[in-house]
């Protein structure tokens, strides 16, 4: 005796394929998000260090930032992140710019990212109060501009660290547009909004 042998219909197969396909949009955008989410963290770990360095800044100046403490990027030479000086009373400027330790140019460049963090602290409008500094995560265009898939992970990156950091901040500025990505994290030395 012979058996018949049976496959899957051509109905079988069209629904299965759709299941699969509809299973599929769902868990990637919530794949991708992940692991935008992952690469955010390895920011703000940095960005948990520069409190730290920050406050110990203070400690050891004993003066306060914002006022009369400032900080900014270092733009020269040396491997510090970042420069600092305390201002003169009655002194709107700042001379003699000191390096800050604890805090490395190579920790603040995300070169698989495609993103730089810098600091600052009595330097505008919106963080020269007592305790009060901004952190900027920045697209770097010398890395992205000549690569689309590094563009789109450092803005997906500067959203997702957005997203993360924006409940402990006083202000926020968010820009993502065809030429420029950035996020200005404004923050209290404290932890408190004001």
């Amino acid at each position: 005796m012979q058996k018949s042998q049976r496959g899957f219909t051509l109905l079988e197969l069209m629904i299965v394929t759709a299941i699969v396909g509809i299973l599929a949009s769902v868990a990637v955008p919530s794949y991708q998000a992940y692991v935008y989410r992952a690469k955010a963290a390895e920011i703000v770990l940095v960005m948990d260090k520069i409190h730290v360095v920050l406050a110990g800044l203070q400690a050891e100046t004993g003066a306060t930032l914002g006022k009369p403490l400032n900080v900014q990027p270092n733009l020269g030479p040396a491997a510090n992140a970042l420069v600092y000086c305390v201002r003169p009373a009655g002194s709107n400027s700042c001379r003699g710019l000191q390096p800050l330790t604890g805090l490395t140019k190579a920790e603040t460049a995300f070169a698989h990212l495609g993103i730089n963090l810098n600091v600052y602290s009595g330097t505008d409008p919106f963080n020269h109060e007592a305790g009060q500094y901004r952190v900027s995560v920045t697209e770097d265009h010398t890395l992205t501009q000549n690569s689309p898939a590094l563009r789109i992970t450092a803005q997906q990156t500067i959203l997702a660290v957005h997203h993360i950091m924006k409940p402990n901040t006083y202000r926020d500025r968010l820009d993502i547009n065809k030429s420029y990505s950035t996020v200005a994290l404004y923050m209290n030395m404290n932890g408190t909004r004001p």
